[in-house]
């Protein structure tokens, strides 16, 4: 096994972001850890930054990688992580773990592999054990892939419609008329020209492949609002309780991304198809973190 390369933790940490770069190849066959696409890549670099910064303020210093033992990274993570929701946390463990075993598979050593092997999977396990559930009244809903899951077997419509509100941050008005006439919307990856509240169009979205093919898949009629509201209340939810969720995930995620609380939180005010920081501070409000 190997040490990284460079005279200072921030060669390195190139050094690393270089070897993990996968770019362009194939992984039919294979199962690495490496950097295939540029999402991929913006957290790992996001990740080696914030490691590094960390090491550099508590002034430790020698190979990058050596400075990857247990006792560090617990250090790193408890500072880097706090007040973060427990998705956020579980969701840069599994990456920060991604990338460890990244560069092991390019011969790089990493102590705490040799230390113990499970401790991301241990940590994890902690989080999930820990996690305090947020009261509905909160708006915000805890375990919101497993309900959105449940509504898919109750009826598939409904768990379509809170999906594509869940995904996209939208309203229950906006996510039947986006079933309804997806064609008009959805094109390469993108929903565009869909219109919010107050006849303001939002800004293009980005929609999963997987949520695109289910809508522009999806034969059946769409139900009633009325039936909709009485299969979220089986669960005890209301449609916009979704929304709420959206903007609480998708502000910590952006935080966890290293951006600022500002920044953050206009973006997903726009996100919300609105203009000020105000709205998202009033959503966050209406919620509580994992």
């Amino acid at each position: 096994m190997a040490n990284l390369k460079g005279g200072s933790l921030q060669k390195q940490a190139k050094d690393a972001f270089h070897r993990l770069e996968a770019f362009g190849k194939g992984r039919v066959g294979k199962d690495d850890h490496l950097t295939h696409s540029d999402k991929l890549a913006e957290k790992r670099e996001m990740y080696l930054r914030d490691i590094t910064e960390h090491f550099e303020r508590h002034e430790l210093d020698g190979k990058l990688n050596a400075l990857f033992t247990q006792e560090n990274l617990q250090s790193f993570f408890t500072e880097r992580l706090e007040g973060l929701a427990t998705k956020t946390q579980e969701d840069y463990y599994r990456g920060f773990s991604s990338m460890l075993k990244g560069l092991e598979e390019q011969n790089i050593h990493i102590p705490l592999h040799h230390e113990n092997s499970g401790y991301f999977d241990e940590t994890v396990s902690h989080l999930k054990d820990e996690a305090i559930p947020s009261p509905i009244e909160n708006r915000y809903i805890e375990n919101v892939e497993t309900v959105i899951g449940n509504l898919y077997e109750d009826r598939y419509i409904s768990g379509l419609i809170a999906e594509t509100q869940y995904e996209l941050g939208i309203r229950q008005s906006e996510a039947y008329e986006l079933i309804r006439n997806p064609e008009h919307y959805i094109n390469d990856g993108m929903v565009s020209d869909l219109i919010g509240k107050g006849n303001h169009a939002y800004e293009p979205k980005e929609i999963s492949l997987e949520l695109e093919q289910k809508i522009l898949g999806y034969e059946g009629e769409l139900i009633d609002k009325s039936t909709y509201h009485r299969d979220l209340e089986d669960y005890g939810i209301s449609s916009h309780d979704f929304r709420f969720t959206y903007a609480r995930d998708a502000y910590e995620e952006k935080i966890a991304d290293g951006m600022s609380e500002q920044e953050a939180k206009l973006e997903v005010s726009e996100e919300l198809n609105h203009k000020r920081e105000a709205i998202t501070d009033y959503y966050l409000s209406r919620t509580i973190e994992a």
